[in-house]
């Protein structure tokens, strides 16, 4: 149920906690505590009375915890949500209260983390804000490097400013490690003057503690990106290799070239790597979209990764100056991020202007192009009744039909059989609006009048990456295929009933230029299936 509330399926959650017979279970504190959380996640996502409502729910079943299995946890979390049920006075007279509750004895690590951090938000909620600081530097010294606590506590505290209408600025000195994309030039062959040696290493370093960096995506080319990786594995820091194509063609192309000294420097790095994602498998074939693709690949995990930790992405940068020919390079890389609006932090080489790379014939017979998918289908309607099919096409495929019409940005390309609905957007943005239409506009229906099982719940999962137009032989009819269709195909059955799930490439696009209107939480990773590997999924919901 815990992870079912933080992939966003909150509907979902709420009938299988109570399904389950959850909700009737009084003797256990996490169970307890569970159904609160699930009250509580339901009224920061509301509005008006619906949040008041609900906040109060939530707020009752936190005393309830409290009352039953003391602790400061219940008592703290119940001023909480009676501030957001609207009563800053009853808020902050129970904060009080609650730092009366002694402090458990012999906790440490995260635990002991927890606990004073609780402490540090009921004082914020009394309007102690120095005393609240003081507390939060205590916490975060009993576990430095818990940094998915320490973020967890970041975001309740930033709601609270926001329902206080206070500046969150003083939770920045909290803040974990940025999270950084870097980017460099390539070698250009024969030389390695401007791209490598101490001064610029010197740069590098200091450039990395300068910006406080603690994990960093990108790149492994022989140049500009190897000289950051090893200066962040230096500093103590995460690497994060993504790399465009197939490792052996990655090394061939990328690496091999500028000698062994290079490849065995990559090799160093990628054995040290924290992880190592791919933005395809396919070997290079001369379409130099894959290293575009891949460098706002990397971008977006950093983006996410900052979101996850209550932190700023920035992107660093060794650059020449001179513009990029084609779609991939550095020039490229600083202005898709600035499009972003987010800090950079460039350091300046000097160099002539790099040959244009020789490009191999990709042979695809066909345009090549980044799109974004969807793939929905409803739960259950293997187990209809030939009877129910007329009802299932004119109500549900009906309402999904009328959904798609009302888009301000229709889909460039629509198929369907059965409940299946496959649909191709031009941008990110797009599909993930659509994708939340459609699970809107199905929640609205009323299943039992139109005869069909109420448990029917639409589950869609989606990507984005490049892919092939090309004409169907069979039907003559427009195509969407590839291999980056089948990862948003492979995604849709790991989505929770009633929710969108989409891909990392999708959900780093979209937290990049859209944080503001859609948010993405990461909920674990697909079943790998028929020889697919596993995939990092993240839901999708409006912001708030």
């Amino acid at each position: 149920m815990l992870c079912l509330a933080r992939a966003g399926a909150l509907d979902f959650a709420r009938t299988e906690y109570v399904r389950l017979g959850l909700a009737a279970v009084r003797d256990h504190a996490d169970t307890v505590a569970l159904g609160a959380r699930l009250l509580k996640d339901v009224a920061l996502g509301a509005r008006g009375q619906r949040r008041v409502a609900f906040a109060k729910a939530s707020r009752k079943a936190y005393e309830d915890l409290y009352d039953r299995f003391g602790g400061v946890y219940g008592a703290i979390n119940a001023a909480t949500m009676t501030l957001v049920a609207g009563d800053p006075v009853a808020a902050a007279t129970r904060a009080a209260a609650a730092l009366q509750i002694p402090e458990p004895k012999g906790v440490t690590g995260e635990g002991a983390y927890y606990a004073l951090a609780s402490r540090a938000e009921a004082l914020f909620l009394t309007g102690d804000r120095d005393a609240a600081r003081s507390a939060m530097s205590a916490a975060l010294a009993l576990a430095p490097r818990a940094y998915a606590a320490h973020a967890s506590t970041l975001r309740q505290l930033e709601m609270i400013c926001r329902e206080v209408a206070a500046d969150s600025d003083w939770l920045d000195p909290f803040r974990p490690p940025v999270c950084a994309h870097f980017t460099g030039h390539i070698l250009a062959p024969g030389g390695a003057e401007a791209l490598d040696g101490a001064d610029l290493r010197h740069r590098v370093d200091g450039l990395i503690r300068a910006q406080r960096v603690g994990f960093a995506y990108g790149g492994l080319a022989a140049g500009g990106d190897i000289v950051f990786a090893e200066a962040v594995l230096n500093a103590g820091a995460e690497l994060h290799v993504v790399l465009p194509v197939g490792l052996a063609s990655f090394v061939e192309v990328s690496v091999a070239p500028f000698g062994g000294d290079w490849v065995e420097r990559f090799e160093h790095c990628l054995d040290r790597a924290a992880s190592i994602r791919y933005a395809a498998q396919d070997p290079y074939r001369g379409d130099e979209q894959v290293f575009a693709y891949s460098s706002q690949f990397a971008m977006g995990c950093a983006v996410l990764r900052a979101q996850t930790l209550s932190t700023e992405a920035i992107q660093l940068a060794i650059w020449d100056g001179h513009p990029t020919a084609g779609p991939a390079g550095v020039s490229s890389d600083l202005a898709y991020w600035a499009l972003g609006g987010r800090r950079r932090a460039t350091i300046d080489v000097d160099r002539p202007p790099p040959a244009p790379r020789a490009l191999m014939a990709d042979g695809s017979g066909g345009q090549r192009a980044m799109k974004a998918m969807l793939f929905a289908d409803v739960q259950g309607f293997g187990t209809l009744r030939d009877d129910q099919i007329p009802a299932f096409i004119e109500g549900v495929m009906g309402r999904i039909a009328d959904a798609v019409g009302a888009l301000d940005a229709r889909p460039i390309h629509v198929e369907t059989w059965g409940d299946g609905v496959f649909l191709v957007f031009d941008q990110p943005i797009d599909a993930a609006l659509a994708a939340l239409a459609l699970l809107e506009a199905h929640r609205g229906l009323d299943l039992g009048a139109l005869g069909l099982p109420r448990g029917l719940g639409l589950r869609i999962g989606g990507h984005y990456g490049p892919v092939h137009l090309r004409t169907n032989p069979l039907t003559k009819a427009p195509a969407v295929i590839g291999a980056h269709v089948v990862v948003a195909a492979r995604i849709e059955p790991d989505a929770a009933p009633g929710s969108a799930y989409v891909s990392e490439a999708l959900a780093g696009a979209l937290a990049t230029f859209h944080g503001d209107v859609v948010r993405c939480g990461y909920v674990g990773r697909t079943q790998g299936r028929k020889g697919f590997p596993a995939t990092p999924i993240f839901s999708l919901a409006r912001a708030h």
